[in-house]
């Protein structure tokens, strides 16, 4: 398990994820050397990372629900988790062995791999595929381990959007695809790999923020800091009360992937949890809270394989990185 100092660092970064050290310093009452340290030793032991995602604007989704022969699941999810435009994978109980988000640019890349291009395992039987019609949270999350006091210290200021807002372009694809590894990069590294200066990268990364473009989250290690079980629930919502419905649970603190999506179950949910009986106190909650919801259908996850380009051992410690990629669909040459 993660000291108290470390959730701490963890839950700032969630907060403010290209935070600089001496920003840090007085909320966590730690020099910025010694916050550097400690984050390079998480990041070494693939407890903790920063990375890039891409709002709901700029790509389309899609979940994949896949039957497997007897004994091939983990064998499936890893395959899965090697393909750039499948973001998280994981291993379940129920009819379904396994799930995995799938992202592409478009409705139409989207359409293609679903249809044509997505390479299904040989060992997987049955596959049912789900469209979002809408995202509605879990791409970031915290700990929520520091004080208010502390969080208004840490929190990003929110700027004005920018003046007008361009089209999503090659230049920002290529510097979404430089942060895949590391959303924590300089940018002089930026700069140097991506052949511009590091005011234009510096600018660009600023618009893009402001814009909603993108979204930087600090991901870790979840059995190490208290939430070891996850469960995938589908909920049956009328068509009025979705957006409110949908958005009331994308904001729970458990919450790590909220989507609505086509169907008679129109609502995903992913959730971590501190325990099997976390499980029934949600559910629980849910039922009080949302008297027109109904949940369809619970599964426990029993493994995570990759997360949002980690792949991920049994502790969910990061071991390699397949960065997210929605345009290597339809782009092989981007992978």
């Amino acid at each position: 398990m993660l000291d108290e100092t470390d959730l701490a660092l963890v839950d700032a970064l969630q907060l403010n994820p290209r935070a600089s050290w001496s920003s840090l310093a007085d909320a966590l009452e730690l020099a910025p050397i010694t916050l550097a340290r400690r984050w390079q030793r998480l990041v070494d032991d693939g407890t903790a990372w920063v990375t890039v995602a891409l709002s709901d604007r700029q790509m389309r989704g899609a979940i994949l629900e896949l039957s497997c022969r007897p004994g091939t699941a983990r064998a499936v999810a890893l395959e899965l988790a090697e393909l750039p435009h499948v973001s998280t994978v994981g291993v379940t109980t129920g009819r379904f062995q396994v799930f995995a988000l799938v992202l592409a640019p478009s409705l139409a890349a989207i359409a293609d791999v679903l249809v044509r291009s997505l390479p299904v395992p040989a060992d997987v039987t049955t596959l049912h595929s789900h469209l979002y019609s809408g995202l509605f949270g879990g791409v970031v999350w915290r700990l929520g381990v520091i004080n208010r006091v502390r969080t208004e210290q840490v929190r990003e200021p929110a700027g004005p959007p920018p003046e007008r807002i361009r089209p999503f372009g090659e230049g920002d694809r290529r510097l979404f695809l430089a942060l895949g590894h590391d959303g924590r990069r300089s940018y002089q590294d930026l700069a140097a790999e991506l052949g511009v200066s590091p005011q234009a990268v510096r600018r660009r990364l600023d618009r893009l923020h402001r814009n909603g473009d993108i979204t930087f989250r600090c991901d870790v290690a979840r059995p190490l800091t208290g939430w070891g079980t996850m469960a995938f629930l589908w909920l049956s919502v009328p068509d009025g009360d979705l957006p409110a419905v949908g958005r009331a649970l994308g904001a729970l603190p458990e919450t790590r992937h909220c989507s609505g999506v086509p169907g008679p179950a129109n609502l995903a949910l992913v959730v971590s949890l501190h325990s099997l009986e976390h499980l029934d106190e949600l559910l629980a909650r849910i039922v009080r809270d949302h008297p027109t919801a109904a949940v369809v259908d619970r599964r426990v996850v029993l493994q995570q394989v990759k997360v949002h380009g980690r792949i991920v051992d049994e502790l969910g410690r990061s071991v390699r990185v397949v960065p997210v990629d929605p345009w290597a669909a339809v782009d092989p040459i981007s992978r």
